[in-house]
Parts: structure tokens; C-alpha cells; sequence
């Protein structure tokens, strides 16, 4: 009943004031239009969310055979949500189903490694040859120079230590913010678009890679820091490709042979 009162109060009101369309709201009224509100994930999505990012970060490591009640337990969900997060999984080559055995973290081929990595050199020596741009001609951001710098350094730190999730963290990161610096969303987009797989194959070399990238992405800030665009795109292309190279060095990575 007192909602049907305050209903009929503001009908009466916009009856004398005037049409609703020309009334204008007051503070605290309702908008005409509201978004939807945000329903949580489905568990089968947080659950792949998680498990992804345990692959990448190298929890789960190429080949291993992740059991579902095994995986219910530790993340205290029932074995459903783990099978179909399994599934999703699958549908987006984190991990191969095998009929009658089950799920086994995806272990990526030289192929496709060098197919990614290819890709990545040319997007992010694109990506320092902007930023240096950006650098000369006065247009940057100073706040995305000092997140380059305190990354860089964060990095160098997480190097000494010998943290190999963290390394490849920082190196993403580091990635990125020379991507931010250029102020292109779509080159963001598209580097965005291979980020996940270049963190998950840099695991495999992360911790014998470091102190080389780390002095080879000293050599390109300095060289974006500088405005020098035509260096800071072949040096960042050199680091990439070495990147590669090592990748693809199958006595370490522990990537399968093509067929």
C-alpha cells in the first residue's frame, strides 16, 4: 500500500507539472534507462579462468595430466565445473582431450611457437619504433615513462631473485607499457590479442633468457627514451627474434617436435 501511494503521488505530480518527458528528475530519481545488472561468471568459466592461469604461469606444466577430482578438491568446486572448464579449455588449445584418458595440458609444437613469436617481432618493434615517435615529438605521457621505468626496474629485481612466474610477469608488463606508450589501442589490441601465448612459451626458457632480455630491453628504452625510432625498432626486433630463437632451441623448451 505505500508503494501504491508513492506511485500515485507522482503520477498526480506529473499530471499537474507537466508530461513525464518534460519533467526533469529529481536528485536520487531513478534513471529512465538502468543497465542490467552484472550477474557473476559461471563457475565453469572462473574455474577455466583459474586453470588457464595456472598453465601459463607454468603450475601445470606441458603434459601433465590434470585429474578432475584432483583439480575439484584443490579448488573446492565439484568435478562438473572441472570438466567443463576442461572442455573450454580444449576448444581454445590450452589442453587436448584424449578419449579414454582424459585432459593433458597442450604441449605447443615448434610450429606454433614460430608462428607467434613471428608475429610479436613485427607488432612490438612497431610498437618501439611509436613510442620512440611519441618520445620526439613531445607527446608522451609522463606518467607512462615513470610505469616504464619502475616496470623495467621491478624486472631487474625479480631477475636477481630468480622467480621465474614473476620474470615473465614483469616481462609481459614491460611489454605492454611500451605498447601504452604509443597511445595506439589497436596495435594494444592486437598485441593483446598474443600476449597469453608468449607468456606461457617464454616460461620455458624464463629463467636462462632473463639477464640477456633484461640487458637487450635496457638497450631499447634507452633507445625510445632517446626518440630514436629507427633503433628502438630493430633493437626491440633483435630482442624478439633472439627470443624466438631460443624457444625454439628443442633441447630446452621442451616443445614438440613437428610432424
Amino acid at each position: 500500500m505505500v508503494f501504491e501511494a508513492m506511485v500515485e503521488g507522482w503520477v498526480m505530480a506529473t499530471a499537474v507539472e507537466g508530461s513525464p518527458d518534460n519533467v526533469q528528475a529529481d536528485a536520487g530519481t531513478l534513471p529512465t534507462v538502468m543497465g542490467k545488472v552484472r550477474r557473476p561468471d559461471p563457475l565453469r568459466i572462473e574455474v577455466a579462468r583459474t586453470l588457464k592461469s595456472f598453465i601459463i604461469g607454468g603450475n601445470l606444466p606441458f603434459g601433465t595430466h590434470p585429474v578432475e577430482t584432483e583439480l575439484a578438491q584443490s579448488l573446492g568446486v565439484s568435478r562438473l565445473p572441472v570438466r567443463e572448464a576442461l572442455q573450454l579449455l580444449a576448444q581454445d588449445g590450452w589442453v587436448d582431450l584424449r578419449k579414454g584418458f582424459g585432459a593433458f595440458v597442450h604441449t605447443p609444437s615448434a610450429k606454433e611457437v614460430d608462428e607467434v613469436f613471428s608475429v610479436r617481432t613485427v607488432l612490438e618493434a612497431e610498437a618501439a619504433r611509436q613510442a620512440a615517435v611519441v618520445i620526439a615529438e613531445g607527446r608522451a605521457d609522463k606518467q607512462e615513462i615513470v610505469r616504464l621505468k619502475d616496470v623495467f626496474e621491478e624486472g631487474v629485481k625479480e631477475m636477481e631473485v630468480g622467480h621465474k612466474a614473476a620474470i615473465g610477469d614483469k616481462n609481459s608488463e614491460l611489454h605492454f607499457a611500451i605498447v601504452d606508450l604509443t597511445g595506439n589501442s589497436v596495435l594494444g589490441s592486437m598485441v593483446s590479442l598474443i600476449e597469453e601465448r608468449v607468456r606461457w612459451y617464454f616460461g620455458a626458457i624464463a629463467l636462462r633468457r632473463a639477464p640477456a632480455s633484461w640487458e637487450e630491453h635496457a638497450q631499447v628504452i634507452d633507445a625510445i627514451l632517446a626518440g630514436d625510432s629507427s633503433r628502438a625498432h630493430d633493437l626491440m626486433a633483435q630482442h624478439c627474434e633472439r627470443s624466438r630463437i631460443g624457444l625454439l632451441d628443442m633441447s630446452m623448451s621442451g616443445f614438440a617436435k613437428d610432424d
